[in-house]
């Protein structure tokens, strides 16, 4: 994990036009932002993905001083402690889907719904979850094509692999679409 540079989105609208699932490109910058930010003092329990996260983005003081406090109060907590971090990320991930969900009607989204939309099968899976029938019918045509697609393309890699090619954007999007971005879900 490195340092990213955090864009301040602040609607699930604005990635719309971005490659790959809008879900996960907003995700990953919520929490990089989350590790990166200086001011967050209030985490008390972290997992093993955000412990490396933090220590591998943040400068080495105001890491020393958030590890010190997770030690400080690791003797106390139970074993099973949710890691702050991730709580954090699944209100924001749920605000977000609600979000979606509420601008379904949305010319923009209905635009982006119709012609390029991604969406990985965790954030698609959810959005069906939350919205209308006819939505859901819709995410439900969206997550196929998108699936058809990167079978094509994965299938012509397999039956025509030259090795001088460099195939990592495309195992990279099939890797998204089968588990979401790295680091979001466990």
């Amino acid at each position: 994990m490195r340092t990213n540079k955090i864009i301040n989105y602040e609607s699930i609208l604005q990635v719309l036009g971005e490659t790959g699932c809008p879900f996960c490109r907003f995700m990953k910058n919520f929490q990089a932002a989350l590790l990166q930010d200086p001011t967050q003092k209030e985490i008390h329990h972290l997992c093993n993905f955000h412990t490396w996260g933090i220590a591998a983005t943040q400068r080495g003081p105001f890491a020393a001083g958030l590890f010190l406090n997770v030690l400080a109060r690791q003797s106390d907590a139970p074993l099973a402690s949710p890691c702050d971090i991730c709580i954090l990320l699944q209100i924001e991930e749920d605000r977000r889907i609600r979000e979606f969900i509420g601008c379904a009607q949305h010319k923009l989204v209905v635009q982006w719904l119709r012609s390029q939309a991604a969406l990985c099968m965790i954030h698609g899976t959810k959005l069906k979850q939350g919205a209308s029938p006819v939505i859901a019918l819709t995410i439900g045509a969206v997550m196929e094509r998108y699936r058809t697609r990167l079978a094509e393309d994965l299938t012509r890699l397999r039956d025509e692999y030259h090795p001088d090619s460099a195939d990592w954007g495309l195992l990279g999007h099939a890797a998204e679409f089968l588990a979401s971005q790295r680091g979001l879900h466990p």
